[in-house]
């Protein structure tokens, strides 16, 4: 290979056959009525993966024989993977989209068209479009709509139908844990209180209850650390204040325990006076630990101890420490144990139901949080306080999916983890019109804008006609998809608003009374990264080989 400059007309041909390649792979997923894409296995002795997803169809496709080309589709894999990876839907919608807009605004920029101009009209035509969307959303309302809106992501009824119960229990924030079945059916259950993923320290330590491998201690006193635990003479001094005060259990929070503890707590041999169960800390850092433990305080009313403040086992048996520059010897005896009207522990699971009346610091706590959520930086961030937030409101449920074929049971599991965040979104942002008639509808919006283009103004004019046909798009290929003509779209002229096509019967519907939506910021995400990416890349006029370019292969 030597480096090598492809100038234009040639680098807008070359990035085009890319992106007309990346689309025309995902293009027959869209909609309900949609067909696989399967990619071959780099093992040997594999089936190929069956794929309905736009993003991981995209991000399946590297390395293209024309090196020219393979811009193009680089270009466009990395615009889907990262509204793959932002709300897990909309990539078939935004790729072709893009397809239309890169397509016919090259046409326009061949006939004497200024690309930067046409740039700058297509983003104030797109403000536009987003404005409508707005004026379209609707909250989502009730378990049977929840049920319509994840049919329409995952096409899988059975599951919907679970999905739509499960959010109308537990809300936007509230924890869904997904997990292999042990039939065939799918199943779920609620869970009062609010639960982490780390179970008991032994497996020993809940034996004796009414469900194997599951203990359950009410009115359980609860002491939070993040401490190593090495010494029996530590702990001694806990239990006795604990047994003095007529506790009958102890759910001892700690980073690591040593084995003569673990054999200490597993020598008692009148677990129906006294029970401890030890369960390791949650998090994997040493921020996220700090985050559990404080949440945990404010539910059951614990003072955590930390390594990091030089706290020990002995300091729970004692006076505690200064706080806020007062001297111990003047602040009242207040014990660092919390208290649980339930705690329940399993091997990879511990949870406890708050018993505390005094609501207040609870509501200070979410109030914080969410307003965290607000400003929070990056997803993993955002994604880890709205974890805390559904915690702290308390609503559980655990979803198991069965299947006679394990590869089919894991796929189902991705895909209702998927249909989750969606509905999360959906209960968060509201919910348009599906099928792409939000899309369509937003074409009047378009027509009738407050600032209509100049009659000597090509660019803009130009920038209009793109996105009226760009936004057809979405509908049109869905009709394809489900075994009709794209002219089927003209049947719509002169229907009421809110009247679609149902590609399941062909008929015309009110699309939301049939169940027929999408989530709002999904479809606005779409158009926004469709429309402006499509705008960068009409921009590109040179492009740039390397002799030896760094391979990777993330997006």
């Amino acid at each position: 290979m030597t480096e090598r400059l492809v100038f234009q007309p040639d680098a807008a041909l070359s990035l085009q056959r890319g992106i007309n390649l990346i689309v025309d792979a995902i293009r027959p997923t869209l909609g309900p009525v949609t067909r696989a894409v399967a990619v071959s296995q780099a093992l040997d002795n594999k089936p190929p993966e069956l794929l309905d997803k736009g993003g991981l169809i995209a991000r399946r496709i590297s390395d293209l024989p024309d090196r020219d080309a393979d811009m193009g589709a680089m270009l466009l894999r990395q615009m889907l993977w990262g509204l793959y990876e932002e709300c897990g839907d909309g990539t078939a919608t935004a790729a072709v989209i893009f397809q239309s807009i890169y397509n016919d605004g090259l046409q326009y920029l061949a006939a004497g068209g200024n690309a930067m101009r046409l740039r700058e009209h297509l983003r104030l035509c797109l403000n536009a479009i987003l404005r409508a969307l707005d004026d379209m959303t609707q909250p989502v309302a009730g378990k049977d709509q929840l049920a319509q809106l994840a049919e329409c992501i995952c096409h899988d009824r059975e599951l919907a139908e679970k999905l739509g119960e499960i959010f109308d229990f537990i809300g936007e924030h509230g924890q869904l844990d997904v997990r292999r079945g042990h039939t065939r059916a799918i199943e779920h259950d609620y869970m009062k209180g609010m639960y982490w993923r780390r179970g008991a320290a032994s497996r020993e330590m809940l034996r004796g209850g009414k469900e194997t491998d599951r203990i359950v201690m009410n009115n359980c006193a609860i002491l939070l650390s993040d401490l190593d635990i090495e010494g029996v003479t530590d702990l001694l001094p806990v239990i006795n204040m604990l047994t003095r005060s007529g506790a009958k259990a102890l759910l001892l929070v700690g980073e690591r325990f040593s084995e003569s503890v673990i054999n200490f707590i597993l020598a008692n041999k009148k677990p129906e006076q006294f029970r401890i169960v030890a369960v390791k800390t949650p998090g994997s850092t040493d921020e996220e630990r700090r985050a559990h433990l404080s949440d945990m305080a404010v539910m059951t009313g614990a003072i955590p101890l930390f390594k990091a403040a030089g706290d020990t086992l002995a300091t729970a048996a004692g006076r505690p420490k200064a706080r806020d520059g007062l001297d111990p010897a003047n602040q009242p005896r207040r014990s660092y144990l919390g208290q649980a009207r339930q705690v329940w522990v399993e091997r990879t699971l511990f949870g406890l139901v708050s018993d505390r009346e005094d609501q207040a610091e609870l509501t200070e706590r979410l109030a914080d949080l969410l307003e965290q959520v607000e400003y929070a930086m990056d997803k993993d961030t955002e994604a880890f306080l709205r974890e805390r937030i559904g915690k702290i409101l308390g609503g559980a449920a655990i979803l198991r999916i069965g299947d006679a074929l394990p590869a089919r049971m894991d796929s189902r599991i991705a895909i209702a983890k998927e249909t989750a965040k969606s509905l999360r979104r959906a209960i968060r942002d509201g919910i348009v019109p599906g099928a792409g008639l939000a899309l369509l509808a937003c074409r009047a919006a378009l027509k009738q804008a407050p600032d209509p283009p100049a009659a000597d103004d090509s660019d803009a004019r130009a920038a209009q006609r793109l996105l009226l046909r760009a936004l057809e798009a979405p509908i049109r290929t869905i009709c394809f998809n489900g075994g009709f003509e794209s002219a089927k779209v003209a049947e719509l002229d002169g229907e009421a608003p809110g009247r679609g096509i149902d590609i399941r019967s062909g008929a015309i519907v009110d699309v939301m009374d049939a169940g027929i939506i999408d989530v709002a910021s999904v479809t606005k995400a779409a158009v926004r990264s469709a429309v402006t990416s499509a705008a960068l890349a009409l921009t590109i006029d040179v492009l740039l080989h390397h002799a030896q370019p760094e391979e990777t292969y993330t997006p």
